[in-house]
């Protein structure tokens, strides 16, 4: 954290297209939440369904994301890279604007974290970096993504709200595979 100013919590995603031709999988990112307060109409439920780990609602996503977690020592993931972004981030972006077989760029690879995701989600993927350490990271990542296509809070279709692996446990198939992109 920060000694002498605010810690940084936020960073913007911009979104910009050359024509009104673009795509936008909404339904791609929707967010599973757990409901606290069910509301019934007539005996049946609104919006919410329930299954053997709790009472869930699916939400479109909002423009604040906080179900985003920074990749700590212990994940997978996580690099020596100084701005290495979350799976999930980036998996959020590649499924709201591309399908399966499409194409990503990546002209500032780092870390490799958008080439990882590409490929754990069916895309076609190209990352440029001049730092050959980092081209390296990015390598063995890809590599990785081989045997684990997990993606930290991403399962069924669906991306879960933050802190909810309890309930993702729950929901194994009967592969026992927790996070199938």
């Amino acid at each position: 954290g920060a000694l002498s100013n605010w810690k940084n919590c936020s960073e913007d995603i911009w979104f910009a297209t050359v024509s009104d031709n673009y795509k936008f999988n909404v339904d791609a990112v929707k967010l599973k939440k757990k409901v606290i307060a069910p509301y019934k109409e007539n005996g049946v439920a609104k919006d919410w369904t329930e299954d053997g780990s709790g009472k869930y609602r699916l939400t479109h996503p909002s423009n604040l994301w906080n179900d985003i977690t920074i990749p700590f020592w212990s994940m997978p993931e996580n690099t020596d890279h100084p701005t290495q972004k979350p799976e999930k981030l980036v998996a959020k972006i590649i499924l709201a604007s591309t399908d399966k077989g499409d194409f990503v760029l990546d002209p500032f690879l780092g870390s490799g974290t958008t080439s990882v995701v590409a490929k754990k989600l069916g895309r076609n993927y190209l990352g440029i970096d001049m730092n050959e350490e980092y081209c390296c990271l990015a390598e063995k990542r890809l590599d990785m993504a081989n045997s684990d296509p997990a993606i930290q809070g991403y399962a069924e279709g669906v991306f879960w709200e933050r802190n909810s692996l309890a309930e993702q446990m729950n929901n194994l198939n009967l592969d026992g595979v927790l996070f199938k992109p």
